[in-house]
C-alpha cells in the first residue's frame, strides 16, 4: 500500500508512468519458438507481435527509444520490428516480465478484456482505412491499439480505484466522466495522454487522446444527422462535419466509442447509433457494414485469445448470454490489494454553495414567428419574389421571431461605395442608427464587413477596441449597446447589412441570441441565392 492517496493526472502520471506491464507467458512462447525458427522472417515477428496488445507496446517503446535520437518516430508495429532487428527483440522478451491468468481474479480477467477491447478497436480501424485506401492504417491501428492502454494498466496497478469507479457508475447511475475526476481527480483519457506522451507513443496516438480533439456530444448528433442525410444540418455544419470525419484521429476515435458500446451491448442506441456513423464514414450500406464489423470482432477474439477470457463485444455476439462479468472485486482481492495497491481518496466534502437566483433560460419571443419564416427561407414561399421581401422577411423574424428590440436594415450601394439604413424596426428617427449613411471608401468597421460575409458580435470585451477605431460621427451609432452586425452577400457580392440588439430589455445579449441570429440570417442569404439578381425596393 503506497503512503499516498493518488488524485490528480500529476500523481497518476508519476506512479503509472514507471510502471511495466507483464505479458502472457504463451505470448512469449510463441514469440521465442517463432525466432527459433531458420525460416522465420521480420514479416512473420510482426504478425505475432500484433496478437498481443502489450507485447506490441514494448516492442514500440523500445524501437522509439532508438529513433528517438534521429529525431523519426515509429508508426506500425512492422516499422518497430525492421527497426529493431532479430537480436534486439530476443534481449527484449528475456527482460520482460510474464504473467498468467488467475481464472477467478476479477481484476485480472478485466486487466484482459481491457487489452481485448484494445485489440479489437484496432483490428476494426485498420480494416476501416484501407477500404478507404488511405495510406495510415498501419498508424491508425497502432494509435487504436494505444488508445485505451490507460486502463490496462488501472486494472492491474490501481484496482481499488476502477472497483470504486465500477460501482458507481454501474450501481450509482453516475456519469463516467463525473465518476473518473470523483475517482482519480481526472479523465482516464488526460491520463492515457500523459501517459503516450511520457511513453513517446506515435504522434496520431497523442492527438486521438487529446481532449481538444473530441467532438462535444452535439457535434456527435450532427455526425448522426450527417449519417442519415438529414437536411436540418446547415451548409457550415455540413463543412464542419466533412473537415472533421477527414482527420486522421477520427476513425482511430471512432473504432474505440464503438468497441466500449458494443461492450454494454450491440443493439443499444449508443451502439445503433454509432453503427450509423460508422457506415456513413466508409461509405457502405448498413447491412454490408455490421457484416464487416461482425467479421472483425471475431477475427479479434480469435487473434487475442486467453483461455477462460474473451472481450465482451465477442461474448456478446458469440454466446448467448454472453457479456457478463462481475464489476466488483471478491472480498479476497479486496483485502489482498489493500496491502499492495493504492487506496481511492476519500471525496472531500464540499460545502453547500448559497443558492442564487438564476436568471431565466433566453427563449424565443415567438417561436411560431420563427419558426416559420425560417422554414420559408428553407423551402421557398411563394411571395418571396424579391430581394426586398426576404429581407422584409428577415427583419421581421429577428424582431418578432426572435425578439431583437432594434432591428436595421442598410443596403450597400456598390456604385458609389455607400452603405445607407434602408429600414428599421424600434430604431427612435432621431437616432444615428436611423440615419446612417458611411462612406465605404473609407476604412472603418462597416467597410471590412462589406469585403467578405462575416459576423461581428460587439459586447463589454471589445466594445472600446471598436468604439477606438470609428470616426467620431459614428461612435454614436453603436453607443453602449451588445449588438450584433452580419453582412449579407449574394456570391460575391456585398448587399446589405444587417443590424440588431436588446436595447431596452435589461438583458444581455447570449449565445442563445448569437446562434439563432446567425441562422436566420444564414438561411436568408441562401433563399437570396434562389431569385434572380434584384436590386431591393
Amino acid at each position: 500500500m503506497t503512503s499516498k492517496n493518488l488524485f490528480g493526472l500529476d500523481d497518476w502520471t508519476a506512479y503509472l508512468g514507471d510502471k511495466t506491464l507483464p505479458v502472457r507467458t504463451s505470448s512469449l512462447v510463441r514469440l521465442k519458438h517463432t525466432l527459433a525458427n531458420d525460416d522465420s522472417t521480420l514479416a512473420s515477428l510482426g504478425h505475432q507481435v500484433l496478437k498481443d496488445p502489450v507485447l506490441a507496446l514494448h516492442v514500440t517503446r523500445l524501437a522509439q527509444s532508438r529513433h528517438e535520437a534521429k529525431g523519426s518516430v515509429v508508426t506500425s508495429v512492422d516499422h518497430a520490428i525492421a527497426s529493431l532487428g532479430f537480436g534486439a527483440i530476443e534481449t527484449l522478451i528475456r527482460e520482460l516480465d510474464t504473467m498468467k491468468v488467475h481464472p477467478h481474479s476479477v481484476s485480472e480477467r478485466s486487466f484482459f478484456r481491457a487489452i481485448a477491447a484494445s485489440h479489437h478497436a484496432s483490428v476494426q480501424v485498420a480494416d476501416w482505412v484501407s477500404l478507404k485506401q488511405l495510406p495510415y492504417a498501419e498508424e491508425a491501428r497502432l494509435a487504436a491499439l494505444f488508445y485505451g492502454l490507460v486502463h490496462w494498466m488501472l486494472w492491474l496497478y490501481a484496482p481499488l480505484h476502477k472497483h470504486r469507479f465500477q460501482i458507481g457508475v454501474i450501481e450509482e447511475n453516475a456519469s463516467p466522466v463525473e465518476m473518473e475526476r470523483l475517482v482519480f481527480g481526472c479523465t482516464t483519457q488526460e491520463m492515457g495522454r500523459a501517459l503516450a506522451d511520457r511513453w513517446k507513443l506515435n504522434e496520431l496516438t497523442l492527438q486521438a487522446l487529446d481532449h481538444d480533439t473530441s467532438p462535444s456530444l452535439s457535434t456527435i448528433k450532427q455526425l448522426h444527422m450527417r449519417a442519415l442525410n438529414d437536411p436540418r444540418l446547415e451548409e457550415e455544419d455540413m463543412r464542419e462535419l466533412n473537415h472533421l470525419v477527414q482527420q486522421h484521429y477520427f476513425p482511430v476515435k471512432l473504432a474505440n466509442w464503438m468497441t466500449l458500446n458494443v461492450s454494454r451491448s450491440w443493439t443499444g442506441e449508443r451502439s445503433l447509433r454509432t453503427f450509423d456513423i460508422i457506415g456513413d464514414y466508409l461509405d457502405q450500406p448498413l447491412a454490408a457494414t455490421m457484416s464487416r464489423l461482425h467479421r472483425n470482432c471475431a477475427l479479434s477474439a480469435r487473434e487475442f485469445h486467453v483461455p477462460g477470457v474473451m472481450m465482451p463485444a465477442s461474448e456478446l455476439l458469440l454466446l448467448p448470454g454472453g457479456g457478463q462479468l462481475p464489476h466488483r472485486l471478491t472480498d479476497q482481492e479486496l483485502k489482498l490489494y489493500a496491502e499492495r495497491f493504492p487506496e481511492p481518496a476519500e471525496p472531500q466534502q464540499e460545502e453547500l454553495p448559497v443558492e442564487e437566483e438564476l436568471p431565466p433560460a433566453p427563449e424565443l419571443l415567438n417561436p411560431h414567428i420563427y419558426k416559420q419564416i425560417l422554414d420559408r427561407f428553407r423551402r421557398g414561399y411563394e411571395l418571396y419574389t424579391k430581394q426586398a421581401h426576404i429581407l422584409q422577411g428577415l427583419i421581421q423574424g429577428l424582431n418578432r421571431g426572435l425578439g431583437m428590440e432594434r432591428v436595421a436594415l442598410c443596403v450597400i450601394n456598390t456604385r458609389t461605395a455607400t452603405l445607407r439604413t434602408a429600414k428599421a424596426i424600434g430604431v427612435d428617427p432621431a437616432e444615428p442608427l436611423s440615419q446612417l449613411e458611411v462612406d465605404l471608401k473609407q476604412p472603418s468597421i462597416f467597410s471590412r464587413l462589406c469585403e467578405k460575409p462575416a459576423l461581428l458580435q460587439i459586447h463589454e470585451a471589445n466594445r472600446k477596441q471598436i468604439h477606438n477605431g470609428l470616426s467620431p460621427e459614428l461612435r454614436g451609432l453603436l453607443e453602449q449597446n451588445d449588438c450584433l452586425i452580419m453582412s449579407i452577400f449574394i456570391g460575391k457580392q456585398p448587399l446589405a447589412l444587417i443590424y440588431a440588439d436588446r436595447q431596452g430589455s435589461n438583458a444581455p445579449l447570449e449565445e442563445f441570441h448569437l446562434e439563432h441570429f446567425r441562422i436566420l440570417c444564414s438561411a436568408a442569404t441562401r433563399a437570396l441565392k434562389q431569385l434572380p439578381a434584384h436590386t431591393p425596393s
